[in-house]
Formats: C-alpha cells, sequence, structure tokens
C-alpha cells in the first residue's frame, strides 16, 4: 500500500537531519481504506516514545496525499539476519537471540501498557510481529517498527471480522477475525523465537491458504529437529507461548520475555548485537552508507529521487520452512472472462518535504513494492461458451480469458479447484479478481470483489495460484480482471 522515501529536512547555518517519509501509493491515494490505515498508524505511533519503537513525528497532506514522517534508522531488519543465517547453514548464539527479545519486548510491553492523557488503558495491539517488522540499528538497538494494522481502543482503522497482517505470524484468534488483546502479540513473538532459533520458517507454506491451515490445526513440530541443544525448559516456554487458547499464553510479554532469559541465561548487551550487525553485514552497510552520502551530495542537482539498494536484501531467497502434512481436497470451479472496471492510475504529485532517494527496508522502517504507473488494460469481451474449448474433465468447465492470458490460466485449473475444497467454503455470486500483471508476467498485486473474499482464506489461496502464475511478458504493467465462480 506504500512507499518510503529518504528525506532531509534543512534548517540554518547548514543544519540538516534525515528522516522517512511514507506515504501511500499514488493509485491507491484515494482509496479511504488505505487512508484510514496511515492516519491509525499515525495516531496510534504519535502516542508512543520508547528507544525500542520507531518514532513518528509527522502526519500531514500534499496535492490530497497523506504521509508521515518517521525516525531514519541504519542497521538491518531482522529478516534479513535470518535469511542471511539460514544461507550460510549458522546459528545464531542464543545470546543474541535473548538480547534482541529483550529490547523487542520492552518496546512493546511499553506499547501494551500505553494509558491516554485521561489514564485509560489504550489497548494497543500492533497484530504484525515478524521478523520484517523488527529492526536492528548498527548501535545495536532493536526497534519495533510499522504499526500500519495495529489495534487500539476505539479505532477504526479496520472493518470488523478482517484479517490484517501476515498469516504466518498470526494467533488463531486473529486469523479468525475475532478481537484480540496483547496475546496476539505474544504468539507472533513465539513464532519469531522460534524463527531465530531454528533459521526456519515455523508456519510459513506455500500459499496463505496452507499457512492459514498450519497456524490453526497443525500440533506444533519438535523443535529440537534443527537445533538439538535446546533445553527441554525452553520448549516449554515457546510451547506455552504458541497456546492457541490464549487463555493458555502468557499474560504479558514481559513474562514471556523472563522466561526466556531464565533459561538461556545472560542477553547479549546493545554493544555485542552491535558487533554481530556491523561484522555480518559490514559490505552491505558500506555500499549502502556510500549510496546515501551520494546522493545526499548530489541531491541539489537532482529533479527525480534515485532509488537505493536496501542492506536487508528484500529479494533473496527465503529461508526455509518446518515440514507440513496439511491435505486439501478438490471441487469444481468455472472461471470466466473479465470486465474491465479499473479507472487510469492518477501521476505523483510532490510532497512538501524534499525526497531524495526511495529507499528499502535498512533506511526504513517498511518493505513495500514500488510500482511503475501505467494504462489499464481493457480485456476483450467474452468468446461464446465452450468455444475453441480443449477437452477438459467434465468437473470442471473453464471459459478461455481473454489471450494471451487463457493458457497461463487454464494451466492453473487444477490448483484453482483446490482452493474451493471444502463444503463450507464458497465464493459469492459476482465474484471478480484483479490482477496488476508486470511486465515480467507475475501478478504484483491481486484483490478480489465483494470484500469478502479479499480477505477469506478461500481469496487467499487463490491469490496465491495467481501470485505464482507466470503470465506472458509485456512491454508494461497490464491489469486483468476475471469474473470467478463456483459449481458444485
Amino acid at each position: 500500500m506504500g512507499e518510503i522515501f529518504l528525506a532531509r529536512l534543512e534548517g540554518a547555518a547548514g543544519f540538516e537531519k534525515l528522516f522517512v517519509i511514507k506515504r501511500i501509493i499514488p493509485h491507491l491515494a484515494g482509496d479511504s481504506r488505505f487512508r484510514a490505515m496511515l492516519i491509525s498508524e499515525a495516531r496510534i505511533a504519535a502516542n508512543m516514545s520508547h528507544g525500542n519503537i520507531c518514532q513518528v513525528y509527522e502526519l500531514d497532506e500534499s496535492d490530497h496525499q497523506l504521509y508521515i514522517v518517521m525516525e531514519y534508522l541504519e542497521g538491518v531488519t531482522l529478516l534479513a539476519v535470518l535469511r542471511k543465517y539460514s544461507r550460510q547453514k549458522r546459528q545464531l548464539a542464543l545470546g543474541f537471540i535473548g538480547g534482541v527479545i529483550h529490547q523487542v519486548a520492552e518496546g512493546l510491553h511499553y506499547a501494551h501498557e500505553l494509558r491516554d492523557r485521561q489514564g485509560e488503558l489504550m489497548r494497543i495491539v500492533h497484530r504484525d510481529v515478524t521478523p520484517s517488522n523488527l529492526f536492528l540499528t548498527e548501535s545495536g538497538v532493536a526497534k519495533v517498527t510499522d504499526f500500519g494494522v495495529a489495534k487500539a481502543k476505539g479505532s477504526t482503522n479496520t472493518e470488523s471480522g478482517a484479517v490484517k497482517g501476515k498469516f504466518a505470524y498470526m494467533a488463531p484468534e486473529q486469523l479468525a477475525g475475532t478481537e484480540v488483546d496483547r496475546r496476539a502479540d505474544i504468539f507472533g513473538l513465539g513464532v519469531v523465537i522460534v524463527e531465530m532459533l531454528s533459521n526456519r520458517r515455523l508456519f510459513q507454506r506455500k500459499t496463505d491458504y496452507l499457512t492459514f491451515r498450519a497456524v490453526m490445526e497443525q500440533p506444533l513440530p519438535d523443535f529440537r529437529t534443527h537445533r538439538p541443544d535446546l533445553p527441554e525448559a525452553l520448549i516449554a516456554v515457546l510451547t506455552r507461548a504458541l497456546a492457541r487458547d490464549p487463555a493458555d499464553r502468557f499474560a504479558t510479554v514481559r513474562e514471556l520475555e523472563a522466561a526466556i532469559t531464565q533459561v538461556i541465561g545472560r542477553p547479549w548487551t546493545q554493544a555485542e548485537i552491535s558487533d554481530l550487525i556491523r561484522s555480518d553485514f559490514h559490505e552491505e552497510l558500506r555500499r549502502h552508507h556510500t549510496e546515501v552520502s551520494g546522493v545526499v551530495n548530489r541531491s541539489a542537482l537532482r529533479t527525480m529521487p534515485t532509488i537505493l539498494e536496501s542492506p536487508s536484501d528484500p529479494d533473496a531467497e527465503d529461508y526455509f520452512a518446518f515440514e507440513t502434512s496439511v491435505e486439501i481436497g478438490r471441487t469444481q470451479a468455472s472461471v470466466v472472462d473479465p470486465r474491465d472496471r479499473l479507472p487510469r492510475p492518477g501521476e505523483r504529485d510532490r510532497l512538501g518535504w524534499k525526497p531524495i532517494a526511495v529507499v528499502g527496508g535498512a533506511a526504513a522502517v517498511l518493505l513495500v513494492g514500488l510500482f511503475a504507473v501505467v494504462h489499464a488494460v481493457r480485456a476483450p469481451s467474452s468468446p461464446a461458451a465452450g468455444a475453441d474449448e480443449p477437452h477438459r474433465p467434465a468437473a470442471l468447465t473453464v471459459m478461455r480469458p481473454p489471450e494471451p492470458y487463457g493458457d497461463a490460466i487454464h494451466a492453473r485449473d487444477a490448483e484453482l479447484a483446490k482452493c474451493v475444497a471444502k463444503p463450507d467454503e464458497h465464493l459469492p455470486e459476482g465474484t471478480q479478481a484483479v490482477l496488476r500483471i508486470g511486465a515480467d508476467g507475475r501478478a504484483r498485486l491481486i484483490s478480489f470483489t465483494p470484500e469478502q473474499v479479499d480477505r477469506s482464506a478461500v481469496g487467499n489461496c487463490l491469490r496465491d495460484v495467481f501470485a505464482t502464475t507466470v503470465f506472458p511478458a509485456a512491454a508494461s504493467e497490464k491489469e486483468l480482471a476475471i469474473a470467478i465462480a463456483v459449481r458444485r
């Protein structure tokens, strides 16, 4: 939903300070849901002032585009650390894990305990505690970032029953769309701890649907499979943190952190964490510093921002997952042609601050996709049902989408059918998928209407199939709308 810029604030006598600006991607700027999320993030974060939480300084609007100004951070995300250690088949020291969790727990506990000016508990829940939202600075400070899907008392940033965040780190009650409290963050932090210990994804699977099933149904694996030296007491702590019933978890993140520390011993200091980050990411950070210095020094001569590389390595392959035995069945599905309904995206407007670079995870608090602004493609009318159709099993009837996309979608018929395998999962009449397909043939943005499909398990399963479909390459980005119907 957003893009981030490195920006410089200039003052008297040569004063300057770097910040990060986050704004909604221009073609989504008019969407009330995204505006509400950005406003909620700014309002919640503006109430917080803690060394282990990324600071938000300003919410403003320029040319009808909302933006927030945030603290500039140099370092890497925890996700980058996990990826590197997984690729190199190394294990993180228990003291490092303890030191990071200690700082993260302090930040989260502060947010959970925050009170408003009337002294009432704000009941803030982050709801997206993941390795990509935990930032480790060069100086060894762990920062909780991105309160974009956070919830507070009286907050209206999400609809009732909506599921927002990353499925692999959500507590079961959050996935179910029910009311959540701080114990949902305890579950998310528990997942992060397991992944730091094992260098493996705990619940992440090939599709969101399978991930959902893993969180909700699959028994916890033997954590010592990939880390045999784990103490038995630590297994008990992790099992309690990951209990599916919130009542069985720790009551606060401080309780969880204290239990972890008691088992693994002295946590690393800030200086020791800094030493690891500077040592393991020396080359990436040096290259990033050079790029930032260059763009800051040359910014007065430039009229357009420069895209910077991120030390957090956002394009690296993910680390491994624990094995899964979750199975899904089959059913029938019918896909018919789209009806184009998307307007041409708007052009970018200038911000009131001075953006000097588009930045990645190392300098900011959100890893986002940066998309070219292009014309939407209008799909041709549907051919007659069954025209030029190859022979297919009687259980699956598919009408050809507009070329050149028909073959790519038909190749995934079996996987699309699996997404609606359960009898209690269905698609409302008039369901439509909208795909923004990049020039490389990959779907970048995938959404569904009506809205309940977009946030449902079956919608996420369909989204994963479309996301892994390879469409024909094109000269520019395209938009494709596909009407979907299920016949049982």
